[in-house]
């Protein structure tokens, strides 16, 4: 091996390593104390769930500069918009987690030289320049509406957890202006979300129960039922839906599920393009349906 990649595999290594102590101590530690001080512990659980590592902006990108921004205030939360503005129909654009409105670029640039949309996006609570630290679909669903209020967007553009909320949204609010529904390697179950979760911290099933209690308690919500597919049937506008069988981060099995649940939805597979689904195929894909007449 040279030296390096010898290097290279041994940083990862360690990183991987140092990853896995730190999560599976936590996960030991909310264990020992769900025993004494339940509420506590399971509050601990879900702080560590709800807060993104990744995705906050100290000062904005040289792409998100040149856009039109625009604060909006929703209780103490301030939500950072951006906008590039034409005279055609409004698109909004919905993140997933730990990213932020920079993660549109390529499919910004390529909707400018294709087409005149207006077009929008938001940061999440507590990613790019949003104000807040907690990121749950809940509240991430009262921003959108707060964006939509301002802007009466005709479509909505969601990736990955953004996609999830969106249908979530969508199916709560049914803002009127909206005529089409666009999700991009988006999760289905938010069950398998929880799951996963409780595997990666090897949460007992005590802590675990009282870690989900939260859901139910804070929000109102049935984990169980808290799917995609769900949300789906109360939705009225078309909808598509484009997912790569080879997404490590949120299963092509996702995307089978609901397209089953849902046989009208326009479903597109894309082959190695990964979670991001970065790739101007795509971009025509989407812009395919939205100008289609007959959906």
């Amino acid at each position: 091996m040279k030296p390096l990649l010898k290097r290279l595999f041994f940083m990862n290594y360690w990183k991987n390593l140092k990853y896995r102590l730190l999560t599976k101590g936590a996960g030991f530690y909310i264990n020992v104390l769900a025993l004494f001080k339940a509420q506590r512990a399971a509050s601990l659980a879900y702080t560590l769930f709800s807060v993104p590592r990744e995705g906050k902006l100290l000062a904005f990108t040289p792409f998100l500069e040149k856009s039109q921004k625009k604060i909006l205030s929703f209780q103490e939360y301030k939500i950072q918009t951006y906008q590039w503005p034409n005279d055609g129909e409004t698109i909004l654009l919905i993140h997933g987690w730990e990213s932020n409105s920079n993660r549109w670029q390529g499919l910004i640039q390529y909707f400018k030289k294709k087409k005149n949309y207006n077009i929008i996006s938001l940061d999440a609570p507590g990613q790019g320049m949003s104000s807040g630290k907690e990121l749950n679909p809940i509240l991430y669903s009262q921003f959108i509406h707060e964006v939509c209020k301002e802007f009466n967007p005709d479509y909505l553009i969601g990736h990955s957890l953004g996609g999830l909320t969106m249908f979530y949204y969508q199916s709560l609010y049914k803002f009127p202006s909206v005529k089409k529904v666009v999700g991009l390697g988006s999760p289905n179950r938010f069950s398998r979300i929880t799951n996963n979760y409780q595997k990666l911290l090897s949460l007992s099933q005590t802590s675990f129960h009282h870690y989900i209690s939260i859901f139910k308690n804070r929000f109102e919500i049935d984990i169980k039922q808290f799917n995609t597919e769900h949300f789906i049937k109360h939705i009225d506008q078309p909808i598509l839906i484009i997912h790569d069988k080879s997404d490590l981060i949120v299963p092509y099995e996702d995307a089978l599920e609901i397209t089953e649940k849902n046989p009208e939805v326009t479903f597109i597979p894309t082959e190695n393009l990964g979670h991001s689904l970065y790739n101007q195929n795509v971009y025509k894909n989407i812009i395919g349906f939205l100008e289609r007449k007959d959906v």
